[in-house]
């Protein structure tokens, strides 16, 4: 009986993948998606992207075979170094997913309040005929919003276009618009 990873065996399979042998392909993950499945989650904690790790690196293989080489490494280290790095970039990807989350619930938070709500409103409020205070309560919420994601919270004008889901042609033409009126209202 042969073993699951013996390596002329999962070689062979590679060299029929390279050809686009689907049944080759097959044969290959019922043999080593189990201990792959087991790398993914010791890096990943998460059975779903595991699993969507392994899919990527099935493909990766079906895509690549080709371009193994045995004398550079053993079949089953090739494949695992594939979904090591497929690991890898889901993970960096979920982690600026969250923090895009996070900083989209900030930003949602920002636009549904005045500007009492913000870090500003202490500053704004000690002196309530403040200029500033008085020129930003006169701007529309969505110019005054985008003044403050900007040149406070210091967002890009393309991150406050991906936290808003508007084109970032329409945040320019907030900030221009805002400024503008911003600078008017303080006799500029």
């Amino acid at each position: 009986m042969e073993k699951a990873f013996d390596p002329d065996v999962l070689e062979k399979l590679l060299a029929r993948i390279a050809l686009k042998d689907q049944e080759a392909l097959e044969q290959l993950y019922k043999r080593v998606s189990p201990k792959l499945n087991g790398v993914a989650m010791i890096l990943l904690h998460d059975a779903d992207l595991s699993n969507d790790v392994l899919q990527e690196t099935f493909l990766q293989i079906w895509n690549k075979a080709g371009e193994y080489r045995r004398g550079l490494s053993e079949p089953m280290t090739w494949m695992t170094s594939l979904l090591r790095y497929r690991a890898l970039d889901k993970l960096k990807s979920e982690n600026r997913e969250q923090k895009r989350r996070e900083q989209h619930q900030e930003i949602q938070l920002l636009f549904n309040s005045d500007v009492s709500g913000s870090p500003l409103a202490e500053i704004l409020h000690k002196d309530s005929n403040n200029r500033l205070h008085k020129c930003l309560q006169a701007l529309d919420v969505l110019n005054r919003n985008a003044i403050l994601m900007a040149y406070y919270y210091g967002y890009s004008r393309e991150d406050i276009a991906i936290h808003i889901e508007k084109p970032i042609n329409t945040v320019k033409a907030w900030l221009k618009r805002g400024l503008g009126r911003l600078a008017q209202c303080l006799g500029r």
